[in-house]
């Protein structure tokens, strides 16, 4: 009953979650789609998606003038992640 616990190791505290957890949250055919806007802080959208071709499709069917905004589109296959990347939408289009 008396036993001894050894105490954390410092090096275990500070573990980031391997990229294969993280591929495990979100789905092992799911990417997470994050598209911003150039000049705000926080993302216009941030969702789960299948797929380099379905996040294209989201944002062309959310972001009005999709094409004409620029659109720069990033895909990271190890942390199965998608960025895309617009110019803030002109008067003209609102």
């Amino acid at each position: 009953m008396n036993e001894r616990l050894s105490p954390p190791s410092r090096h275990s505290q500070n573990l980031v979650p391997s990229s294969h957890v993280l591929r495990h949250a979100v789905g092992p055919h799911r990417f997470t789609l994050q598209v911003r806007v150039r000049g705000q802080m926080d993302p216009a959208c941030h969702m789960a998606c299948l797929g380099l071709e379905n996040a294209i499709h989201y944002a062309e069917a959310e972001f009005p003038a999709f094409a004409e905004r620029n659109p720069w589109i990033g895909l990271d296959s190890a942390q199965r992640q998608i960025w895309i990347l617009l110019d803030p939408e002109e008067e003209s289009n609102k």
